[in-house]
């Protein structure tokens, strides 16, 4: 069930993207086209599309936290934290508000291509990076025999995230606008697909914890 749950849900987030695509191909000549892509356009927060990733991290959250209360692994805990700050950055836009924030209160100069709100937005990355350090560190000191195999394909989908929500999003401010649609594509589009994979993995996780940490102990104890 958790494995037919998990494809359609990547059916249906791939199926977002593409139509977005599609429909920016030919918005200035078809209202439909037009209707497609403005309510699917990802980087719109009250769209169809953002509201769609908005409950894929949320829903990430909650399978990690329900899989926590079931063996109390410490890996749950900071798996619960870090997709409950990927759902308040998206849902708040913590990042380009603390940023805004950050660069008026510094005075951040222009520099390299890149301007106050693009540094402030890394100092704010980086003061959340801090605080998701701690807990990780707090649970890597507890971790119990099986962690490794919950965290690292967590690890591999964070790393398409970052890949996609923050080296392509400064890709993005640097290229013509003509490209604005294939930037948006990639950039909000891989984010897509890797929040995506993240609940989709936290879903079967969550189903099948107990079995995966009884076979852990099992092994352990032979």
């Amino acid at each position: 069930m958790a494995c037919r749950t998990s494809t359609v849900l990547m059916c249906v987030t791939v199926a977002l993207v593409a139509v977005f695509a599609i429909a920016g191909i030919w918005d200035e000549q078809s209202r439909i086209a037009h209707a497609l892509f403005r309510n699917l356009n990802p980087s719109w927060d009250e769209g169809v599309t953002e509201s769609f990733n908005h409950g894929l991290s949320f829903s990430a959250a909650v399978f990690l936290l329900m899989a926590y209360m079931q063996v109390r692994a410490r890996v749950f805990v900071f798996l619960t934290a870090l997709y409950g700050f990927i759902w308040l950055d998206d849902s708040a836009q913590y990042h380009e508000r603390v940023g805004e924030k950050l660069s008026e209160a510094l005075n951040i100069p222009v520099t390299f291509g890149l301007g106050p709100q693009e540094y402030g937005e890394l100092l704010a990355w980086a003061f959340a990076g801090l605080v998701l350090l701690a807990v990780f560190l707090w649970f890597w000191g507890g971790r119990r025999p099986g962690d490794t195999g919950i965290v690292l394909p967590f690890f591999m989908c964070f790393l398409l995230l970052v890949l996609f929500g923050v080296i392509a999003d400064m890709i993005h401010m640097l290229v013509p606008m003509r490209f604005d649609t294939i930037m948006q594509v990639i950039e909000d589009g891989g984010e897509m697909v890797a929040i995506a994979a993240s609940t989709a993995l936290a879903m079967g996780i969550s189903r099948n914890v107990t079995a995966y940490y009884g076979g852990v102990d099992e092994v352990a104890a032979a």
